[in-house]
């Protein structure tokens, strides 16, 4: 059976699966990190069996040049994963496995059961081209099995250190990013429920959670906040709680104007890395505004939505910083970025 085949029947059978619920590993994941709700868990894991394991999307990347993959098969390329939501790191782990490359992970001590029962389970022919550092150990364990590449998702801080830690291993390192949704005022109420949903599923953490809004100016947020009311569900996430708590102490405090949403905050200001259970906005004029904005932060922005209800359902090929994993990897390899 050829590597096509292969790779496309292993990662087949996990989206059957996955489609069955996982429960084990949800719950111990549950258990670890209370931010991960099980019905948040399965409705990432059902994204992921629809969206990244069907046969399209995985001849899709497959669909990489032979010659460029023969060059990378055999290769070792180290993953250092981030835990913001349920098996976040799975889209760059499948993705250095459609290479035929080898892969050596260090998960996120907030998401270390997911993705290695995921692998558990596509047999023999995957499981064995990848190894998952101990939680515990530090990301530097990495350099013991000689990568070729280091792939990095997290923050800029942690982005930062990197450099340092793994001279000489060309690096592919992601930083902070946010997604904005910019309203036109004639949303419907069901557009305003699945715009709930992007900002608040996975409890608005993730770099395509909506964080930030554009709104025209006068626009009226009140139906805006009634239809968020369908995601309240995660203001039973005491961290969530807590954290809107806070945040609504400390602008009342600071007699600064915001929107309380009941469960949530929104605040009109520039700043578009808002604390967990907030979303900021700021207003605009015209579709300049909207344009000079998204120059600005260019570096920023993971995805600018207009339609809303999709943001937590990316495309095999929507790749974390908008840029082909795949590609990327082959370029730092050979050098030629």
């Amino acid at each position: 059976m050829g590597f096509e085949e292969v790779f496309i029947k292993s990662f087949s059978r996990l989206a059957f699966l996955l489609r069955d619920g996982f429960f084990e590993a949800v719950s111990s994941s549950f258990a670890s990190n209370p931010l991960f709700t099980p019905s948040m868990q399965k409705k990432a894991l059902s994204a992921i069996a629809k969206e990244y394991l069907s046969e399209e999307a995985l001849k899709k990347l497959l669909s990489f040049s032979e010659d460029k993959r023969e060059m990378m098969r055999g290769k070792t390329f180290g993953i250092i994963m981030a835990g913001n939501i349920p098996a976040v790191g799975f889209h760059d782990l499948i993705s250095a496995l459609s290479t035929g490359a080898n892969a050596v992970v260090k998960l996120s001590s907030k998401d270390r059961y997911l993705i290695p029962a995921m692998i558990e389970e596509t047999g023999s022919e995957i499981k064995n081209r990848v190894k998952f550092l101990p939680v515990n150990a530090p990301a530097t364990e990495l350099n013991s099995y000689k990568p070729d590449v280091i792939l990095f998702s997290g923050s800029d801080e942690n982005k930062a250190l990197l450099s340092s830690e793994f001279k000489g291993v060309p690096l592919i390192a992601r930083g902070s990013r946010f997604s904005c949704g910019v309203l036109n005022g004639r949303e419907s109420e069901e557009e305003l429920e699945g715009l709930a949903e992007d900002m608040f599923l996975y409890c608005g953490l993730g770099c395509r959670s909506i964080s930030y809004l554009l709104a025209p100016k006068g626009f009226d947020f009140k139906p805006l906040v009634k239809g968020a009311q369908k995601m309240k569900m995660v203001s039973e996430i005491s961290a969530f709680a807590n954290s809107v708590t806070r945040q609504r102490a400390l602008l009342t405090m600071e007699g600064e104007e915001f929107i309380d949403g009941g469960f949530f905050i929104m605040r009109n200001t520039s700043s578009v890395f808002p604390p967990m259970g907030c979303v900021n906005f700021s207003f605009y004029e015209s579709n300049e505004d909207v344009e000079h904005f998204c120059k600005e932060h260019s570096e920023q922005i993971q995805k600018i939505f207009t339609k809303f209800g999709i943001a937590q359902r990316p495309k095999i090929d929507e790749w974390m910083d908008g840029i082909n994993t795949v590609e990327r990897l082959w370029q730092r390899l050979s050098n030629t970025e």
